[in-house]
């Protein structure tokens, strides 16, 4: 974590700023003291007047409502005395139970894709949802809300852009130690910070782009985690999400039949029965698609197994309608309100914040849909080098 970070956190439960002190072989130093190889802090408390603390671990502020009583292992190896409030409810807690320790837990950084696509589809989808070149990007600020695994925060680094990513995820310690693979010499653009997308962190107006995808519909109130989004977004910026639409009754009774599993089985006993039934879904889907049937992605079975695991453990798995996202932004009070990215599960919006600072999109980087898979791509040629897990990083 670069110091500089601290100029944009704050605390979960009061919203005021907060005070860093590193942490050098388990002893507290002051703020200026000395920086680790490839981040400027990798351990240290971020402390609140009112009286709250929070730990940095592994490089990330973990900004948990719950602050240290949810991480008590730093409190025994370090030798500061630290309180904390905390009000953090049941429901966020199976949350991040559900998604850092099973289902990021098992993610290979060395091999895996997310959700069967490469880092340069993934970075394709992301132009194509917010609607936005790699020149109108960079210099920019973008909170990645929601951010999983990390890998897509890494990479989008390579457009220029500092990149913030949020998320539960108490494995995103993990995620700052790859990501030069990802952003390769930008990697000191990413920071990563440990929070709710329901109760950010984060200073109001901090970023050029807030980008959500995936995410909200998983967490109590979809609206309400947008509205509690909004206020991140400076003027004259741009905010995206992407949520769940309504699904054909086929797809419900699967999801639903899935889910069913949820509420008699442990995270840990869910992920290892979607272990179980990952190799027969590989098998079927790879038929319908070889008889033309319908379309699947290419995916390895621990990367089916993530997959299905995302389906099956959320708390909640809201649906919603492009008329619901579009009066939510109207609200808000955004202008040049758009739905994008839309596919056959869901679909996202996006709008400015007032009068955009983002310059008119040239004619020559205009959409197309040109079968990136799940989403169109933009017919561009703004891309930066091909990116995939499997791309050596030169140290």
């Amino acid at each position: 974590m670069n110091k500089n970070l601290t100029e944009i956190l704050l605390c979960p439960h009061c919203k005021e700023n907060l005070e860093l002190t590193i942490i050098v072989g388990g002893e507290e130093v002051e703020g200026s003291g000395p920086m680790t190889p490839g981040s400027d802090v990798a351990t240290g408390v971020l402390k609140c007047a009112c009286g709250d603390s929070y730990p940095v671990i592994d490089g990330v502020p973990r900004l948990l409502e719950k602050g240290l009583r949810a991480l008590p292992v730093f409190g025994e190896s370090n030798q500061v005395e630290v309180e904390s409030l905390g009000h953090q409810t049941d429901d966020y807690e199976y949350i991040r139970q559900s998604f850092s320790r099973e289902e990021w837990s098992i993610f290979d950084y060395e091999r895996d894709k997310t959700w069967g696509w490469t880092l340069e589809e993934r970075i394709r989808v992301f132009m194509d949802d917010v609607a936005l070149s790699r020149d109108q990007l960079g210099g920019k600020v973008l909170l990645d809300a929601g951010c999983g695994n990390g890998t897509l925060s890494a990479a989008l680094s390579t457009l220029g852009m500092k990149v913030v990513g949020l998320d539960l995820n108490e494995g995103l310690g993990k995620a700052g130690h790859y990501k030069s693979r990802y952003a390769r010499e930008l990697s000191s653009n990413v920071e990563y910070v440990q929070g709710n997308v329901s109760n950010p962190p984060l200073k109001p107006g901090s970023f050029d782009l807030v980008y959500s995808s995936g995410v909200l519909h998983h967490t109590p109130d979809t609206k309400e985690s947008f509205r509690q989004l909004v206020p991140l977004v400076k003027e004259g910026g741009r905010m995206y999400i992407w949520v769940y639409g309504r699904r054909n009754v086929l797809v419900r009774i699967y999801m639903d039949s899935g889910r069913q599993l949820k509420k008699v089985l442990s995270p840990k006993a869910l992920l290892t029965a979607c272990r179980l039934l990952a190799p027969f879904y590989k098998v079927g889907t790879e038929a319908l698609d070889f008889l033309g049937v319908m379309t699947f992605r290419k995916r390895t079975v621990r990367e089916i197994t993530l997959d299905l695991f995302d389906a099956f453990a959320p708390q909640y798995n809201h649906r919603h309608t492009e008329e619901e996202l579009k009066a939510w932004f109207k609200k808000e009070g955004f202008a040049n309100i758009t739905v994008s990215g839309k596919q056959k599960h869901g679909f996202g919006v996006y709008g400015d914040k007032g009068r955009s600072i983002f310059e008119l999109q040239d004619p020559t980087t205009r959409l197309e849909d040109k079968g990136t898979p799940g989403r169109s791509t933009l017919q561009t040629t703004v891309l930066p080098a091909p990116l995939s897990p499997e791309t050596p990083v030169s140290s």
